[in-house]
């Protein structure tokens, strides 16, 4: 007999990867298209009919027809129940956020709460914050209101409350968040998805009374206390990140540290941490063969050691998510089923999204499982580039650790790229000089820290091998993070690149599968055309300028991109002692569009509201030049960042009128302000350097904070040149500009007014509001509609929806 060539995948080994598959395809469907009741009853319908003709009508006369048929019924049926299942729970989630819509009505006012807190945290600020699931409201009117909701409050006077305790409170409620730049995180939408429907402040806190249950909390708090007392101040932050995953003490500077160094998933308890915990309990694992009740036995014991570890760690999804992921691989090594590694990983996905089909798109959903299913696929090929003779020693075992962060680094690239937009090209060296010590650092520091209390000074030395390896690992984070180059920031990525990361993955799995391989490789090309079908569509077919009017609260930023794709910033948003506009805004806004160099940055005049970010742009960034005010500024921001400048060595200049600005040549940029010859205003702002940026038959005229008296002078010597399609309002709006005589030269078709909707200064001042309505056809307000931006082709102004 001939020999089969072909070959198929075993999807029968694989009846979970199966169901997972069904059920993820679901969700998406849902999820990408908005799907009616009636119109998921009849498709559920014609799947049973298909199911019922395949089972009873033609199972006899094509028995394998019948059989696939109905396989493919099943398969079909799942995909669409966790299709309705989601559509379920979003139709009934959607009901719950508009029966709470009152309470947006009250924003910024008082309101007197009863509930029990669920949740209690610290926030990156360093607030106390609660999630509080409300019974009873007592609105401002004094109106009570019964609807049960949840809400996040935060405490800046500590009260120190506990998960349990039922509270009594007044708390001023904010303004529900939304996105107000195309970069940032939408606040709102993740408080919505996790059914949290108003936010706000603790402003008296009536009552509150500890209810007796049994809690995993005061066990917690006393372990955590602990490694306070074990560690030393600077170490304990870290010690409590890496045992139990308290990250809440860590600094803004350390989290970004061990991003970039790749090590960040040490700091979050998941399936390395939990790994280490059952790891001693694989030893014994043989011994529990032999016995009767062994096998039960170490279940058992395995369940409360999971159980035990995750109520220590708060029960966080991560945690949970490895848990079960641990118990179902340590099950399959108790029961010898670890040839079905795959299939019990994909059990447990199956588990989790059944509970919460929205973990789907999650990330930490997405990087847990990626991660898994990547070593288990790729791992057994990828190791054996390590020769045979070095791969169970000490050297091999280091190789293999730091190949095995090669492929979960790559393995994860398209994720981490999508939602982080940075790439550490370090993590794999880093990994191996960190991951071999925390497999004693985190059993042993947990141990320690539980049972210290016995013995406080016998542990305290016991513990000094930790202290060391903590100390050890977050030098490593520091040397390697710090680093320019240790990693790679990536403009988000393109839908198609997903598909080429799924396909390598299964040809490098399929590498010793001949038949099945060369399948899969006929994949990957067509992945690969695809993305580059996709970059050429994503291409315009003509050259355009952006510009993008960032809000920045009471500040002005523009960022322009010319058709040659130079970048010039406008302005650099405002400055207060809490933040500034540089490292709030414009640098991750930046950082998302994968933008490492500017080619110009204009600033208007010097004060705080425009130069306010400067100092970390030019720390994030390379700069070529930047053009500026010639008024001198006797301000701490102002000689802070002219010395940044110097020692970086950017070239400054102070254009005059008449002047051109060269940036690209496709454009033309005119200084029409300050005047060369005339002496120098008292007030700054009538110093502003104002631009005309012209493209085709389109322009934007910018000018800064110029009042009256600036104005009069630019309507005097340009006159009709002033007209714009685009103007950036002076002064945010104020009463002192836009001025009629100014405005009736410019005669814009949009006028952009850039503020913040609370100010001390009440702009836009209501003569100016009218005059923009006289002499513009349109109006935007960053305070009322975010960012702006707007697309020109040279022959016109589109306006962008970004949202």
């Amino acid at each position: 007999m001939g020999r089969i060539q072909s070959y198929q995948i075993p999807f029968a080994s694989f009846p979970a990867v199966r169901i997972m598959i069904c059920l993820m395809a679901g969700i998406i469907y849902a999820r990408l298209f908005d799907t009616t009741n009636l119109q998921m009853a009849v498709t559920a319908l014609l799947v049973v009919l298909v199911w019922i003709f395949s089972e009873f009508i033609i199972n006899r006369k094509f028995p394998v027809a019948s059989a696939r048929l109905a396989i493919l019924s099943y398969l079909c049926f799942i995909a669409f129940a966790s299709a309705s299942l989601i559509h379920i729970k979003e139709y009934t989630h959607a009901g719950h956020i508009e029966r709470s819509t009152p309470l947006l009505n009250y924003a910024w006012e008082n309101i007197i709460i009863e509930g029990q807190v669920s949740q209690a945290g610290i926030s990156s600020s360093g607030r106390a914050v609660y999630l509080v699931e409300v019974v009873n409201t007592r609105l401002p009117e004094g109106k009570e209101w019964s609807f049960k909701y949840r809400i996040r409050i935060y405490d800046s006077i500590q009260h120190s409350l506990f998960q349990g305790e039922t509270i009594r409170a007044e708390i001023r409620l904010y303004e529900f968040p939304e996105r107000r730049n195309p970069h940032e995180f939408d606040y709102g939408g993740w408080l919505l998805n996790q059914g949290i429907v108003s936010h706000g402040e603790i402003v008296n806190l009536i009552s509150s009374e500890n209810q007796k249950s049994i809690s995993w909390r005061p066990f917690r708090s006393a372990v955590q206390k602990n490694v306070d007392a074990i560690f030393s101040g600077k170490q304990a932050p870290l010690a409590k990140a890496l045992i139990l995953g308290y990250k809440e003490e860590l600094t803004n500077e350390s989290r970004t540290q061990f991003s970039r160094s790749g090590l960040s998933h040490v700091m979050a308890v998941s399936g390395l941490h939990v790994g280490f915990i059952v790891a001693p309990f694989w030893i014994i694992i043989p011994f529990l063969w032999g016995n009767r009740w062994g096998k039960w036995l170490g279940l058992l014991l395995l369940t409360l050691l999971l159980t035990g570890y995750a109520g220590l760690t708060g029960f966080s999804a991560s945690v949970s998510r490895a848990s079960l992921m641990a118990w179902l691989i340590t099950y399959g090594k108790l029961f010898h089923k670890t040839r079905n590694s795959i299939n019990l990983t994909a059990t447990a996905a199956v588990i989790l999204l059944l509970i919460n089909p929205h973990q789907l798109f999650d990330v930490g959903f997405q990087l847990s499982f990626a991660a898994v299913f990547v070593i288990l696929l790729v791992m057994p090929e990828a190791q054996r580039v390590i020769p045979f003779k070095y791969r169970h020693g000490i050297f091999g075992g280091l190789l293999t650790i730091m190949l095995v962060s090669v492929v979960v680094q790559i393995g994860l690239f398209p994720i981490l790229i999508h939602y982080f937009g940075e790439f550490s090209i370090i993590g794999p060296v880093s990994n191996a000089l960190v991951v071999p010590i925390l497999t004693f650092t985190v059993p042993i520091g947990l141990l320690f820290s539980i049972l210290s209390p016995i013995s406080p000074t016998i542990f305290q030395y016991g513990v000094l091998p930790v202290q060391y390896s903590v100390e050890w690992i977050n030098r490593v984070a520091s040397t390697f993070g710090g680093m320019d180059y240790s990693f790679i920031t990536v403009e988000n990525s393109m839908i198609s690149l997903f598909l080429i990361w799924m396909m390598a993955a299964l040809v490098i799995a399929a590498i010793r599968m001949p038949s099945i391989r060369w399948k899969i490789l006929t994949g990957l090309l067509f992945a690969l055309n695809l993305y580059m079908v996709e970059g050429i569509i994503k291409t315009p077919p003509y050259k355009t300028m952006n510009i993008t009017f960032l809000d920045v609260g009471q500040g002005d930023a523009a960022h322009i991109i010319t058709p040659n794709g130079k970048h010039i910033l406008i302005d650099a948003g405002r400055w207060s002692p809490f933040s500034n506009s540089g490292d709030r805004v414009l640098v991750p806004y930046f950082e998302n569009l994968g933008i490492d160099r500017l080619d110009a940055v204009i600033l208007s005049h010097p004060h705080a509201d425009h130069i306010g970010g400067m100092p970390a742009l030019i720390e994030a960034f390379d700069i070529a030049a930047i053009y500026q005010s010639d008024f001198t500024y006797e301000s701490a921001l102002y000689l802070n960042y002219m010395n940044l400048a110097r020692e970086r060595e950017i070239p400054i200049h102070t254009p005059k009128s008449g002047d051109l600005i060269d940036i690209d040549p496709s454009i033309r940029v005119f200084v029409l302000g300050p005047e060369n010859n005339r002496a120098r205003p008292s007030n700054p702002n009538n110093r502003s350097v104002a631009i005309k940026v012209v493209y085709g038959e389109q322009s934007i005229l910018f000018t800064g904070d110029a009042e009256t008296e600036q104005e009069r002078e630019l309507a005097t010597r340009y006159g009709d040149f002033l007209k714009s399609d685009l103007y950036k309002s002076g002064h945010h709006g104020s009463n002192t500009s836009s001025t009629e005589p100014f405005m009736r030269y410019v005669a814009p078709d949009v006028t952009v007014v850039s503020l913040a909707f609370y100010n001390p200064f009440r702009h836009p001042g209501m003569d100016a509001v009218l005059r923009m309505q006289e002499f513009s056809e349109k109006q935007k307000y960053t305070s009322l509609e975010g960012a702006v931006r707007f697309e020109s082709n040279g022959s016109k102004f589109s306006r962008l929806n970004w949202r």
